[in-house]
């Protein structure tokens, strides 16, 4: 009689992706031109900062930390409000039965007009800066859009650099708060936004 056999019967596993291993060779990290391109705009820096132009900025030593909360608070309060930055279907299937998700209620009303409110006087900071302030700005955090110019080279100009601080210096000054929906004016007195102009 055979004897049984010790290994498992049927197709070997393969090794697998596991982000959280210390083994790096499963990982998918994109094409070798997605690598190459990320590598490119990072110049240095960790290359997964290169998903977002603020995450560069900031990883690159050119925005501090506070302008970079700034900037995505600035952004998820904009797609709140305004509306979302890409195209999706999600709000055609809201509704249906089964969905399990509420209506709306009153709360969720009174927050609504609280984040509103809240975004309406970011984007008033930000626009008094005028509009090559706040349109650089707005491009740059809300639709991760660089500037003309840094798509031939990846270093931005002083000038743009310094409107682009300006603007998240105000919205770091507005200090939009994601969870709490309010905005802190601190005046045009603050020391940050003085090393800014």
């Amino acid at each position: 009689m055979k004897a049984f056999a010790a290994t498992r019967r049927g197709r070997p596993k393969r090794v697998v992706a596991n982000d959280n291993g210390p083994d790096a060779r499963g990982r998918d990290l994109g094409t070798p031109e997605a690598q190459l391109k990320r590598a490119f705009l990072a110049q240095g820096a960790d290359p997964v900062a290169s998903a977002h132009p603020l995450d560069l900025l900031l990883a690159r030593g050119f925005i501090d930390a506070a302008m970079h909360r700034a900037g995505f608070r600035y952004a998820g309060l904009y797609r709140q409000i305004i509306g979302r930055t890409e195209v999706s279907y999600g709000r055609l299937y809201d509704g249906l039965s089964g969905d399990g998700r509420s209506s709306g209620d009153a709360g969720e009303v009174a927050d609504l007009a609280d984040r509103q409110r809240s975004f309406r006087q970011a984007q008033m900071r930000l626009r008094a800066e005028g509009p090559v302030v706040a349109g650089l700005t707005e491009r740059l955090s809300v639709f991760g859009v660089w500037p003309d110019r840094l798509r031939q080279k990846v270093t931005l100009s002083h000038r743009e650099l310094d409107l682009l601080r300006r603007g998240l210096a105000r919205l770091a000054q507005a200090q939009v708060r994601g969870n709490a929906h309010a905005v802190n004016d601190n005046g045009p007195d603050d020391d940050r936004l003085r090393g800014a102009r």
